[in-house]
């Protein structure tokens, strides 16, 4: 199969482009004559190096939106619109070109005979295999409507966590970049003013008062250094971020006290929250606990979920294989065994993901109130300690002239 980019005219009379895999050029126009476009070229598709500057400065949606157009859409499947017909009225309705792009691919591909779940899965940054398999399941149960609106749910409550989080953060980073510009000012700048007029009296001063002129001038002798230094650190965070290897860092907060209760918050609500949506939409618990393992961040609970999935298909129930393993706490293993035990373990599952959310809330929260006041008090002490040196150094100097 070859792919090839199209243009043709949609329904509403509207001019749209888009991929579409096919045999030949032949076949792809007949495909979207078929699925009532006007067909207008359909070329091999380039290479990500071929793409034109407009392609490549033309964003992808975001995981916002992507969220908002499963809710437009979920909203229209409960209203009895057909898919194909939703899909359509998205597009008339978006203004953002590249999700008007994106859900024109997706319902060229759906005229063309792919499933809907088929027609996700073409698109895995954009939607996550989670995603993909609950409504793959739910197509075939013939509640599309009712899946897509427990994706939107979770995504929108991910992504009101995520908020939490980065204000939680956002002031003590403010705090630390603020300290870090205060300090480099005062050594480059402020200390050398008076490094000078004290340069005779070096050997009365205090140890603080030395250091502090040592530190102003070995920063100053090596600022290139120290930028270049600072900017390969950051790229190199950046690129660590994009490639996707943030274990490191996950296991790091694992190991410090105040981030350790936020992650575990966090990992039993994904657990149960992603639980709970794919077996109430008719997934099998097995590739369940798949997804699952896919979407954790620690490491160790996706290695624990690894077992718990061995044990399970060995004919074991989930809970007394989660009693084994440290992937959710002892009492959450309770409460969903009951739900086991009764047959409505996807409840269980949303009543203790409601319960952590909140904790997790509270621990963002809890996190802040604590890291804004210490961060503060140590930009002052920080610069209060440059001052008072510089200061007794130029107190003690007028006392030995007086």
């Amino acid at each position: 199969m070859t792919t090839f980019a199209y243009r043709a005219i949609n329904p509403a009379g509207k001019m749209i482009t888009g991929a579409m895999d096919g045999a030949s050029r032949a076949d792809v126009l007949a495909e979207l004559d078929r699925s009532g476009f006007t067909p207008i070229s359909a070329e091999v598709a380039t290479s990500a190096a071929g793409r034109s500057w407009r392609e490549r400065l033309t964003p992808e949606p975001s995981p916002e939106h992507i969220t908002g157009f499963t809710v437009d859409l979920a909203m229209l499947i409960k209203g009895g619109v057909a898919l194909d017909q939703a899909l359509l009225i998205l597009t008339q309705m978006e203004t953002r070109r590249w999700l008007v792009k994106l859900v024109q691919s997706l319902h060229v591909q759906l005229a063309g005979g792919a499933s809907f779940s088929q027609v996700l899965a073409a698109h895995p940054r954009l939607f996550p295999p989670v995603y993909v398999q609950t409504i793959a399941v739910a197509e075939n149960a013939g509640r599309l409507g009712e899946a897509l609106t427990d994706i939107a749910e979770e995504r929108q409550r991910n992504e009101r966590l995520r908020r939490a989080f980065i204000s939680a953060i956002a002031y003590p980073a403010f705090l630390i970049v603020a300290a870090l510009g205060v300090l480099c000012f005062v050594l480059l700048y402020v200390v050398p003013q008076f490094e000078g007029a004290l340069q005779g009296f070096r050997s009365k001063m205090s140890s603080s008062t030395t250091f502090v002129f040592d530190l102003s001038h070995a920063f100053r002798e090596n600022v290139d250094y120290i930028v270049v230094a600072a900017a390969v650190v950051l790229f190199g965070l950046l690129i660590v971020g994009r490639m996707g290897k943030k274990g490191v860092f996950v296991r790091l907060f694992a190991r410090l006290p105040f981030t350790r209760t936020i992650l575990a918050h966090e990992l039993t609500v994904t657990f149960c929250r992603t639980l709970s949506i794919l077996l109430a939409n008719g997934v099998p618990i097995t590739t369940s606990l798949r997804l699952i393992r896919d979407i954790v961040r620690l490491p160790s609970a996706a290695a624990a979920i690894d077992q718990t999935i061995a044990d399970v298909r060995q004919g074991q129930r989930l809970t007394d294989s989660l009693a084994r393993r440290a992937i959710v706490p002892s009492h959450v293993t309770q409460m969903l065994r009951v739900g086991e035990e009764s047959g409505k373990l996807a409840d269980s599952a949303a009543r203790v993901a409601g319960f952590y959310e909140a904790k997790l809330e509270t621990s963002l929260k809890r996190l802040a109130a604590i890291i804004g006041p210490v961060m503060m008090i140590g930009v002052a002490c920080l610069v209060a300690w440059l001052i008072i040196s510089v200061m007794t150094a130029l107190i003690s100097i007028n006392d030995l002239l007086v």
